[in-house]
């Protein structure tokens, strides 16, 4: 039987008494009284398996460098002008120190529960994510942009203040 339609008290093959996690505890909740250390997939009537809460679009002011990098990086930014991708600029930029490592901010997201601000982490993990994918790949970009045979390869590692930060934002 899935462990999600049992009861949350039940006795395992040995005899032991175990407690299970209700996925559905919060299914009636309205998502705007719900904490944001709660899993921001959780389950509602009224979000289904929607995030609770719209996404964040402004993150922390400790992670300021990294809000300004993924403004600059694309290939056209919001007014138009030419982004970081346009220029080939991104990896240049990461690898040049503009982007700290932020890895250890990421203790200091909490709620007043003291748990992690998982809507911040969240938002945070997304940035980065599209941030690591942007770096790795940047070259192939700049290959087929300028009309080379194939794409190439991309860079073969990510630096530690991409890296640090998205495995930690992706394990809480």
């Amino acid at each position: 039987m899935s462990p999600y339609l049992s009861s949350p008290t039940s006795t395992n093959g040995d005899g032991q008494t175990s407690t299970r996690h209700d996925p559905f505890k919060q299914l009636e909740n309205d998502p705007a009284v719900l904490p944001s250390s709660l899993d921001p997939f959780t389950i509602t009537t009224s979000t289904g398996f929607l995030p609770l809460h719209p996404p964040s679009t402004k993150l922390p002011t400790a992670f300021h460098a990294l809000a300004d990098i993924v403004d600059y990086m694309p290939i056209a930014k919001v007014d138009g002008t030419p982004g970081l991708l346009a220029t080939y600029a991104l990896g240049p930029t990461i690898d040049n120190g503009a982007l700290p490592n932020l890895t250890m901010e990421l203790d200091k997201l909490v709620t007043g529960d003291g748990l992690p601000d998982l809507s911040e982490v969240t938002a945070i993990f997304r940035d980065y994510a599209f941030l690591a994918s942007a770096y790795l790949l940047e070259p192939c970009w700049e290959r087929w942009n300028k009309g080379l045979e194939g794409y190439g390869l991309g860079r073969e590692m990510l630096p530690a203040c991409i890296a640090g930060p998205l495995v930690k934002s992706a394990n809480l």
